[in-house]
């Protein structure tokens, strides 16, 4: 699988949501929104609200990382607010499992799975064949710029051996604290999918078009248009 970047929405100038989103809809390859609810972690992010009011605006795919509980009101809040892809907390099933998952899809929507730091690979097993993607959380979940915690490449190593001896298609993707000096070991890990924030996009300049050509050099510095 080629590299996708999906920046973190949480971590934009929220006072320039419009320009922004008008330079990410032409560089960037997924929208990623972090929705928390103060109980599974301890902080807030975005909302669905949130979601509704860039859907008219946004050319790239809304993928929706949810940090909370109660994920039935989360998915159909998500769904009807134009979300293209709900990623829910393997932590967060609690018994409704693959019902969950289902539910996403039936909403017309893809299903990503996103595991904590002490969450195994293999605890994801049973799930695997009815997502499009598996996310490794490789901070704590819920606060952006957390130390990036590089026993979570192992686990990533896992995922991608688990996806070639199954023969299956999930995007592995990485959410945490991306940067200069972890993004060629995550990638040498099988990571697919980098949700970039402050350290990998957001602070490197404040015209995002050049924040962009910056992160593009730092990472993929013999990258070819359409990698």
């Amino acid at each position: 699988m080629g590299v996708k970047f999906a920046p973190s929405l949480l971590c934009m100038d929220l006072t320039q949501v419009a320009r922004q989103l008008e330079v990410m809809n032409r560089r960037a390859d997924i929208l990623h929104v972090d929705l928390m609810d103060l109980r599974f972690v301890e902080n807030i992010g975005l909302c669905p609200a949130f979601v509704q009011a860039i859907r008219p605006l946004a050319k790239k795919p809304i993928d929706c990382h949810v940090m909370g509980w109660d994920l039935p009101w989360w998915i159909k809040a998500l769904a009807k607010a134009g979300a293209d892809s709900i990623t829910v907390h393997l932590e967060t099933l609690c018994g409704a499992g693959e019902g969950a998952l289902e539910e996403i899809h039936a909403l017309g929507c893809g299903v990503g799975l996103a595991l904590s730091p002490e969450t195994a690979a293999e605890a994801a097993l049973p799930y695997l064949s009815m997502v499009d993607k598996v996310t490794v959380m490789t901070v704590k979940p819920g606060f952006p710029g957390a130390p990036f915690l590089w026993e979570m490449l192992p686990k990533i190593r896992r995922l991608a051996a688990m996806r070639e001896e199954l023969g299956l298609g999930f995007a592995i993707e990485m959410d945490g604290s991306c940067a200069d000096d972890n993004f060629a070991a995550l990638r040498e890990a099988g990571t697919d999918v980098f949700v970039v924030g402050a350290a990998a996009l957001f602070d490197r300049c404040a015209d995002l078009e050049q924040a962009f050509d910056r992160m593009e050099a730092a990472f993929l510095p013999d990258r070819k248009d359409g990698a």
